[in-house]
């Protein structure tokens, strides 16, 4: 597909608001067209910037049931009319609560929008950016012992940068990547045709054991020990993530 036709489409991607096919075949051209690629890395920054720096406002607890309580109550009507002879007036007065109450349920849907983790929208956006501009590697070795050293000497903690190749996860390198306003190092494995990415930075809170969420195709383990929160994202299936990270975690 020629540019004009991908450019409004750009958007919709970077929102996660595309569907298979279309995904693929937009995804595919910004991997291959360095100006749609970089319009949509300008597109990512500004919607996690827009995620992280602006406050979210919720809308106060009970707001519905308080504007559903102030509106005048209805009569029913009486069993005996038939509904073709309820007033006009009646029926318009319902469409009105309802109306009413369903601007209240938005607003409350929308104060609950802010919840969404900006950490998993991250993670999974420094995955697929790293896929799209075919830049998953500053360095590419399977060497363990040139991969962490290199990390290491560039961040200020030191992930576990495991030779799992005999469990079918072979080591492919490491970037530097920045998540969530986290300086971040990304170890890369793959598993048949699947990428592994593995985000890892410094986080001083407490333990937590492994979390599997997915969202819009992809699939994410996040677990958090020894100062250092992980976060493996692939679009490999759940269960095969999941081993992958005990290892990881486990090792």
């Amino acid at each position: 597909m020629a540019c004009d036709r991908m450019r409004p489409l750009l958007a919709r991607l970077a929102d996660g608001a595309l569907r298979q096919p279309r995904r693929f075949f937009v995804a595919r051209h910004a991997a291959h067209c360095p100006d749609c690629a970089a319009r949509l890395e300008e597109l990512s920054s500004i919607r996690t910037m827009l995620r992280t720096k602006l406050p979210a406002h919720r809308a106060p607890p009970g707001l519905a049931a308080r504007i559903v309580a102030s509106l005048p109550r209805e009569s029913p009507p009486a069993p005996s009319r038939a509904w073709y002879r309820i007033p006009a007036f009646g029926v318009a007065g319902g469409g009105v609560a309802g109306a009413l109450a369903g601007i209240a349920l938005t607003l409350a849907v929308m104060g609950g929008a802010g919840r969404e983790d900006p950490v998993l929208t991250g993670v999974i956006g420094g995955h697929v950016r790293a896929l799209m501009a075919e830049h998953l590697m500053d360095v590419a070795t399977s060497d363990r012992h040139t991969v962490k050293p290199w990390l290491s000497a560039r961040l200020d903690v030191s992930p576990p940068v495991r030779d799992l190749a005999d469990s079918g996860f072979p080591l492919l390198g490491g970037r530097l990547d920045y998540v969530d306003g986290h300086k971040t190092a990304a170890v890369v494995y793959r598993r048949a045709q699947h990428i592994i990415n593995l985000f890892a930075w410094a986080d001083a809170g407490r333990d937590l054991g492994f979390a599997e969420r997915g969202r819009q195709g992809f699939n994410v383990v996040s677990w958090r020990t020894g100062g250092i929160a992980y976060h493996a994202v692939s679009d490999l299936n759940a269960d095969e993530l999941a081993a992958f990270a005990r290892l990881v975690g486990g090792g």
